[in-house]
């Protein structure tokens, strides 16, 4: 068995169980920012990156607890707890996006877009305006999720690709997702050692490059902590990992299309609306507007792998549909009465309440012995990641349209079951009225 398809079938949720850890020391929470200690500080508008960062990945809100701040960010991230970090490629230097404190931090101060086209196998992204690189950090979310924080890493850097693919799409960025490069390189540009932190995807934004500023010296950030040791995962990671030019170009599927462009102001409202919402009301959601976001959700990714997620919908109250199991384009396979659709999601959901309320959950599926042997272990990444990336522009786009929505974690055999597939759930996102 591959190291990816073991690593999922040891992290699958089971009925009755939990994906937490047995028990939570509030003290050892991990501190969700970097400590970027003395680096130089460059305000956001140094890059083009700087506003689709800002605005797609910033701090929105914040609430004091009895043990400390909860910061909350621009996307969904389970527990609040942020794994994934974002870096920009510019020809002022490599910064790392300090989100706390809305600047970037200069950690390099040679340009390395064109040692990071090289680890993609592809000469264009030295002319990008930027080149965003996010990493994840498992320690983070590991401290709640144990080894199957793993996943929730691609999921987080997923709902942030979806703000950062829109918000740059509608500035007019052309971004492209590259997920295919050789992870060795990237880690080494990045100065992280690929095991505590390491690379997960890179972005080319497009625009005009800033000028080239004064020659000073690197800096140094505080390295990721170690934290404790996930081998499942780190086998994973390591077994998906490509080594050499020729086996990310013989990996990489095409170049994928344009991002959709989506008004940007309406974009930025609703990404600094969106939380986590677990209350709905009981009116049912028009099926139009439904189906208009499950297109968006739908569309093309900018990237460099295939689609390998399939999407589908348990309806409990749309207008003019009966409940059931519908796919993506709103098409019953299944009618199962409301009552008892709402009981099954909701126990599906890990017996949370919010998915039994809403009026639809959308369900982003893979089926992942078939990705694995397609695309290898690296598919696997890519199934999770393109499901956060669907599943980001599915809690946007109810925001948009003011309604709530939640993304949730899940019995994994339950899903499937309630849905009557062999394909296993990579995700899901529950959507309501307010």
């Amino acid at each position: 068995m591959s190291a990816a398809l073991a690593y999922h079938a040891a992290t699958n949720a089971p009925a009755g169980g939990t994906d937490e850890v047995s028990v939570l020391d509030q003290a050892t929470r991990p501190h969700p920012f970097k400590d970027y200690r003395d680096a130089d500080r460059l305000p956001l508008e140094t890059s083009v990156a700087g506003p689709v960062l800002s605005d797609g990945a910033g701090v929105v809100r914040s609430r004091e607890t009895g043990w400390g701040t909860i910061w909350f960010r621009g996307y969904s991230s389970a527990g609040a707890l942020y794994p994934v970090e974002a870096y920009a490629a510019t020809p002022v230097g490599l910064l790392s996006f300090d989100a706390l404190g809305r600047s970037f931090a200069r950690v390099r101060a040679d340009d390395v877009r064109s040692q990071l086209a090289a680890a993609a196998a592809d000469p264009r992204l030295a002319d990008a305006g930027a080149i965003l690189v996010l990493t994840g950090i498992p320690a983070r979310t590991g401290w709640k999720y144990g080894e199957r924080g793993y996943r929730h890493i691609w999921w987080d850097a997923g709902t942030l690709l979806a703000n950062v693919l829109a918000l740059a799409a509608a500035d007019g960025l052309r971004p492209q997702l590259r997920v295919a490069f050789i992870d060795e390189d990237v880690n080494r540009v990045l100065r992280v050692d690929g095991v505590h932190e390491y690379a997960l995807a890179l972005v080319a934004l497009g625009g005009e490059a800033a000028p080239p500023g004064a020659n000073i010296a690197s800096n140094s950030l505080l390295l990721a902590p170690s934290g404790p040791s996930f081998p499942l995962a780190e086998r994973a990671h390591a077994a998906s990992s490509l080594d050499d030019a020729d086996a990310v170009r013989g990996w990489r599927a095409g170049q994928g299309e344009d991002e959709p462009a989506l008004a940007r102001d309406e974009l930025v409202r609703a990404i600094r609306r969106r939380g986590s919402v677990r209350r709905y009301a009981p009116d049912p959601l028009p099926r139009r507007e439904l189906a208009m976001l499950l297109a968006w959700s739908e569309a093309p990714i900018p990237v460099d792998a295939p689609p390998v997620v399939r999407q589908l919908v348990t309806v409990a109250s749309v207008e003019g549909l009966e409940s059931g199991v519908y796919d993506a384009e709103l098409t019953r396979l299944r009618a199962v009465g409301e009552r008892e659709l709402r009981a099954a999601v909701g126990f599906a959901a890990m017996e949370q309440e919010h998915p039994r309320a809403a009026a639809a959950n959308v369900f982003q599926l893979a089926d992942v012995d078939a990705v694995v042997a397609r695309l290898g272990d690296r598919g696997y990444r890519w199934a999770q990641l393109e499901a956060g990336i669907r599943a980001g522009r599915l809690q946007v786009g109810a925001f948009m349209r003011g309604w709530g929505a939640a993304a949730s974690t899940f019995y994994d055999d339950e899903v499937s079951r309630l849905l009557g597939t062999n394909e296993a759930p990579m995700l899901m996102v529950s959507i309501g009225p307010r």
